[in-house]
């Protein structure tokens, strides 16, 4: 089997060994098990295994195991900055490990993947203005995971329960929800693209506080979503 992919994660396994979860255009999230070692035949060099890597894999599906041995493993296309510039491999090594957790059990879904791929192809690319991408991005993607909040369902006023993904008039009952000033930045960025972005300007303290909620979220939308590790990385590279 072929397909081009997205490398979520990456695991040493023994010493000799790597297991990688890709997230494939045409299998859905597939977990190979790789040495450790380059090899120059195989295409297999370390680069291929980064985080958000766009790889090209051929592997023969085994039934019997959730860990695939591929054929080869090479660069499909790459990243010209993501792994270069520290403030985009901060905010990469973020949405890997969003992704990783929101895709982990995810199966062929072909819009999902030209998503997720068309974004990370435009931030590669931009010189500026790309603070609040994995902002905007988060908040889109969650329209493909099944919980995206309808923007036409919001007034001035209303609260958003986090819970059900909905704004209402009145206070939940429960716990997560925000205040109606923090609820109205939600409809802000989801009527936002990736170039419109740039006309709203977020201090650090917002910035940090919108990626909380984003993460509170996922988590309660998501089974099994753990907190999110690399949040304190990203913002110590932004302050």
């Amino acid at each position: 089997m072929q397909s081009h992919g997205i490398v979520l994660h990456s695991l040493r396994y023994g010493d000799t060994r790597i297991i990688v979860d890709i997230f494939t255009e045409s299998a859905g999230v597939v977990s190979l098990i790789i040495p450790a070692v380059r090899n120059r035949k195989g295409g297999m060099k370390a680069i291929a295994w980064q985080p958000l890597s766009l790889v090209e894999i051929i592997w023969e599906p085994r039934v019997r195991t959730t860990l695939q041995k591929p054929q080869t493993l090479a660069l499909w296309h790459p990243w010209r900055s993501l792994h270069i510039d520290p403030r985009k491999t901060a905010i990469g090594l973020y949405l890997s490990d969003i992704l990783y957790h929101a895709l982990r059990r995810e199966q062929e879904n072909k819009p999902l993947f030209q998503f997720v791929v068309n974004a990370l192809t435009w931030f590669d690319e931009s010189e500026q203005h790309f603070a609040n991408f994995h902002i905007v991005f988060l908040l889109h993607l969650t329209r493909f995971l099944g919980f995206l909040p309808n923007v036409e369902d919001w007034h001035d006023g209303d609260y958003f329960d986090l819970q059900a993904a909905i704004f209402t008039r009145t206070r939940p009952y429960h716990i997560y929800y925000l205040e109606p000033e923090e609820a109205a930045l939600v409809p802000k960025f989801l009527r936002m693209d990736l170039r419109s972005m740039r006309a709203v300007g977020l201090n650090r303290a917002i910035r940090r506080r919108t990626l909380e909620i984003i993460s509170d979220f996922y988590r309660l939308h998501i089974p099994e979503f753990p907190e999110t590790q690399s949040l304190s990385v990203l913002a110590e590279v932004f302050e």
